[in-house]
Protein backbone atom coordinates (compact mmCIF):
# COMPACT_ATOMS: atom_id res chain seq x y z
CA UNK A 1 0.00 0.00 0.00
CA UNK A 2 2.83 2.38 0.27
CA UNK A 3 4.43 4.03 -2.68
CA UNK A 4 6.22 7.02 -3.72
CA UNK A 5 3.78 9.36 -4.72
CA UNK A 6 6.24 12.08 -6.36
CA UNK A 7 7.10 10.48 -9.69
CA UNK A 8 5.77 7.72 -9.83
CA UNK A 9 2.09 8.07 -10.19
CA UNK A 10 1.31 6.01 -7.26
CA UNK A 11 -0.05 6.85 -4.44
CA UNK A 12 0.74 6.28 -0.69
CA UNK A 13 -2.04 5.00 2.11
CA UNK A 14 -2.96 8.46 3.35
CA UNK A 15 -3.69 10.04 -0.36
CA UNK A 16 -5.71 6.55 -0.12
CA UNK A 17 -7.60 7.67 3.13
CA UNK A 18 -7.58 11.46 2.49
CA UNK A 19 -9.42 10.06 -1.18
CA UNK A 20 -12.19 8.13 1.00
CA UNK A 21 -12.60 10.44 3.26
CA UNK A 22 -13.14 13.18 0.66
CA UNK A 23 -15.33 10.96 -1.44
CA UNK A 24 -17.72 10.47 1.76
CA UNK A 25 -17.80 13.96 2.63
CA UNK A 26 -18.80 15.09 -0.93
CA UNK A 27 -21.59 12.75 -0.14
CA UNK A 28 -19.98 10.28 -2.13
CA UNK A 29 -20.99 7.33 0.34
CA UNK A 30 -22.12 3.53 -1.74
CA UNK A 31 -18.81 1.44 -1.99
CA UNK A 32 -19.15 0.90 -5.36
CA UNK A 33 -19.01 4.62 -5.69
CA UNK A 34 -16.09 4.86 -3.67
CA UNK A 35 -14.50 2.44 -5.38
CA UNK A 36 -15.09 4.15 -8.63
CA UNK A 37 -14.13 7.97 -7.27
CA UNK A 38 -11.14 6.79 -5.57
CA UNK A 39 -9.64 4.19 -8.14
CA UNK A 40 -9.83 1.09 -5.98
CA UNK A 41 -10.81 -2.21 -6.36
CA UNK A 42 -13.34 -4.07 -4.01
CA UNK A 43 -10.68 -5.47 -1.65
CA UNK A 44 -8.92 -2.50 -1.38
CA UNK A 45 -11.95 -0.59 -0.77
CA UNK A 46 -13.59 -3.16 1.49
CA UNK A 47 -9.93 -2.99 3.34
CA UNK A 48 -9.53 0.93 4.08
CA UNK A 49 -13.24 1.24 4.60
CA UNK A 50 -12.76 -1.34 7.75
CA UNK A 51 -9.80 -0.05 8.80
CA UNK A 52 -11.85 4.09 8.39
CA UNK A 53 -14.24 2.09 10.69
CA UNK A 54 -12.12 0.65 13.15
CA UNK A 55 -10.48 3.61 14.02
CA UNK A 56 -14.44 5.84 14.08
CA UNK A 57 -13.85 7.88 11.20
CA UNK A 58 -16.42 6.64 9.33
CA UNK A 59 -19.58 4.95 10.53
CA UNK A 60 -21.78 2.49 7.86
CA UNK A 61 -25.48 2.13 7.98
CA UNK A 62 -27.79 0.38 5.27
CA UNK A 63 -24.71 -0.05 3.11
CA UNK A 64 -24.11 3.59 3.00
CA UNK A 65 -21.21 5.49 4.79
CA UNK A 66 -20.97 8.86 6.64
CA UNK A 67 -17.78 10.39 8.06
CA UNK A 68 -18.05 11.03 12.14
CA UNK A 69 -16.77 14.29 14.31
CA UNK A 70 -13.18 12.39 14.26
CA UNK A 71 -13.21 11.27 10.52
CA UNK A 72 -14.00 15.12 9.69
CA UNK A 73 -10.98 16.45 11.84
CA UNK A 74 -8.75 14.00 10.44
CA UNK A 75 -9.78 14.58 6.63
CA UNK A 76 -9.42 18.44 7.56
CA UNK A 77 -6.57 18.29 9.22
CA UNK A 78 -4.43 15.85 6.76
CA UNK A 79 -5.87 18.58 4.08
CA UNK A 80 -3.36 20.87 5.82
CA UNK A 81 -0.81 18.86 6.64
CA UNK A 82 -0.93 18.80 2.56
CA UNK A 83 -0.87 22.42 2.14
CA UNK A 84 1.89 23.18 4.91
CA UNK A 85 3.94 20.66 2.67
CA UNK A 86 2.95 22.03 -0.45
CA UNK A 87 3.99 25.71 0.87
CA UNK A 88 7.39 24.52 2.27
CA UNK A 89 8.12 22.23 -1.30
CA UNK A 90 7.49 25.88 -2.75
CA UNK A 91 9.84 27.53 0.22
CA UNK A 92 13.13 25.67 -0.63
CA UNK A 93 12.67 25.43 -4.50
CA UNK A 94 12.83 29.49 -3.64
CA UNK A 95 15.61 29.02 -1.74
CA UNK A 96 17.56 26.23 -4.20
CA UNK A 97 17.08 29.01 -6.97
CA UNK A 98 18.44 31.61 -4.90
CA UNK A 99 21.46 29.49 -3.88
CA UNK A 100 22.48 28.56 -7.61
Amino acid sequence: MRGDKIGTGRRNREDIIVGILDAIDHKINKISSIMRNVNLNAISAKKYLDYLMKNRMVEEKDGEYTLTDKGKRVLELLKEKRKIELELTLLLNDVMTLLR
